[in-house]
């Protein structure tokens, strides 16, 4: 269901000026859907370039390292220690740190800081002390950057506490209102930022979640987008971000996002460009919602999406499970087996919501 416009649009403020290929092998433990990348690349689309990749090296795979660093960072916000939670957000910025499966390092800190304990389930108190341990973050070190967009994307969260998860013909009239409230803080708060000295990737990602929750006007948000990307073009989450308010049951039409996937995978090129194609299909293609666009979408460009991915930065627990979803739902027998032949019960609760669904599409794939 199309969301309801939430508060007035406000104008964007930025920190910054706007500056189809073959299956996969038979299924087998020891083959890389990094092969099958020099495959596909024989027989990439036309006018996608081979540009080299501007990414870092890729990583070698292990268990969640992203899990145990987001709770380091939660910790440190819970013990107050402001010093090392500035020196954490610096060295993710300046180094552009990537865990396995390409996950940004400083998307998952602030993952960390910007929700209390129990996420979106906590309670309104809990939300509340969050807060505030956040203002005094932000108080103890004015000039920090970090502790500003902290400070608004936990607003932002906040409001999503106050409206539900429901339907938007669910929410009360109170809930509307605070979540209004609570959003315009984070919009303020983020505007607020943006004069200060240091600037921040996640600023604009933030600002992204403000156009979803207030209902901007699609031009604008598309500004936004093209903002983001101008000022740190790596950051696949402002990609992921905006196909998600192109979405029917938010602002887009049937066919935009997906349009929009083709769009950005041939502007940007390349293994980069098929990595954005195959992050944009996770968006599209979830059991959550019970939406289906991979019909919609080339297949063959997901599965060389995933190739490039594993090849430019590694894979991870998460991007296994989403990549054996996708497979699953297109009836590739062959791709599917060799992604649950490497999860075996390592299964996503995030991606599949139920183990039932996990173990039922697992048994098809092995059978």
């Amino acid at each position: 269901m199309r969301a309801t416009t939430l508060i007035v649009l406000c104008a964007v403020l930025s920190p910054m000026s706007i500056l189809r290929a073959q299956s996969p092998p038979a299924s087998g433990d020891n083959t890389s859907l990094g092969d099958v990348a020099r495959e596909l690349r024989k027989k990439k689309p036309a006018g996608v370039s081979e540009t080299a990749a501007t990414a870092m090296p890729p990583v070698q795979n292990s268990v969640e390292p992203e899990k145990a660093y987001r709770l380091e960072m939660s910790q440190y916000l819970a013990n107050e220690d402001f010093s090392r939670l500035e020196k954490a957000a610096d060295a993710a910025r300046s180094q552009k740190s990537r865990f396995p499966g390409g996950i940004w390092k400083l998307s998952v800190f602030y993952e960390g800081v910007t929700k209390p304990p129990g996420g979106e389930a906590a309670s309104d108190a809990a939300w509340q002390a969050h807060i505030a341990i956040l203002k005094r973050w932000g108080s103890a070190y004015p000039q920090s950057i970090t502790a500003r967009v902290a400070l608004a994307d936990a607003y932002y969260g906040y409001g999503w506490l106050a409206r539900g998860s429901g339907f938007a013909n669910t929410v009360s009239d109170d809930g509307w209102k605070l979540m209004n409230e609570r959003v315009e803080i984070a919009r303020r708060t983020l505007v607020d930022a943006a004069s200060l000295k240091a600037k921040c990737p996640y600023w604009y990602e933030a600002m992204q979640h403000v156009s979803l929750a207030q209902g901007w006007q699609k031009a604008k948000t598309r500004a936004l987008f093209e903002q983001a990307v101008a000022f740190e073009p790596g950051y696949y989450q402002f990609y992921r971000e905006y196909t998600n308010f192109l979405l029917p049951r938010w602002f887009g039409e049937d066919g935009e996002a997906e349009a929009f996937a083709e769009e950005v995978s041939n502007r940007v090129g390349g293994k980069e460009g098929a990595f954005l194609y195959f992050e944009i299909a996770t968006v599209l293609n979830c059991l959550c919602k019970g939406e289906d666009h991979l019909t919609t979408m080339s297949w063959p460009k997901i599965k060389e999406g995933y190739a490039a991915l594993e090849e430019l930065y590694g894979t991870s627990k998460l991007k296994k499970n989403r990549f054996a979803m996708m497979a699953s739902k297109a009836a590739d027998k062959p791709a599917a087996q060799l992604m649950f032949a490497q999860i075996g019960n390592d299964w996503d609760a995030g991606t599949w919501y139920k183990r039932s669904a996990f173990e039922n599409a697992k048994a098809w794939a092995m059978q």
